[in-house]
């Protein structure tokens, strides 16, 4: 399993303002994009994992900090690592890199695993044993560090 998963995207003249920066939000889209390739890699596709087992992730906090210019048509590299799992949320970690190989900006997004049927956080290990071994397998990286935000103490 992997700790670390990159995603590389180019940034498109839609995710950036009239001067051709990076609007802040395309960051949290990028960190949507690199959870499920983190997830895909490590053997749970979203859909077929938890969508398959009556489960989404809501999204309960996200952070991030911006550190360097991105422009339309750069090619960037999103990296994702889990940072901290409970049987009733997770946490990833964030690092997006410039085609220079520089630290553009740093992020943190916490979920809930939520019954899609009753609407409510839940146990994964009770309402999804097996989903929540596989989860258990992951790999979990220091939540602290340069790279970006760590959970608040």
């Amino acid at each position: 399993m992997a700790e670390v998963v990159t995603t590389q995207l180019e940034v498109r003249w839609g995710e950036c303002d009239p001067a051709g920066i990076v609007y802040h939000p395309a960051y949290i889209d990028w960190f949507s994009v690199a959870r499920m390739h983190f997830l895909r890699e490590n053997g749970l596709p979203y859909m077929e994992a938890f969508h398959a087992a009556g489960i989404v992730l809501v999204v309960l906090e996200v952070t991030c900090k911006y550190r360097k210019v991105l422009k339309a048509e750069d090619t960037i590299r999103v990296e994702a690592r889990l940072a901290e799992r409970t049987r009733t949320r997770m946490a990833l970690r964030y690092a997006v890199f410039g085609q220079d190989g520089e630290l553009c900006a740093a992020g943190r997004t916490e979920h809930a695993f939520v019954d899609m049927n009753s609407n409510r956080a839940c146990n994964l290990e009770r309402k999804a044993p097996d989903l929540w071994q596989r989860m258990a397998e992951l790999p979990l990286s220091d939540d602290r560090g340069a790279d970006g935000p760590g959970r608040r103490g």
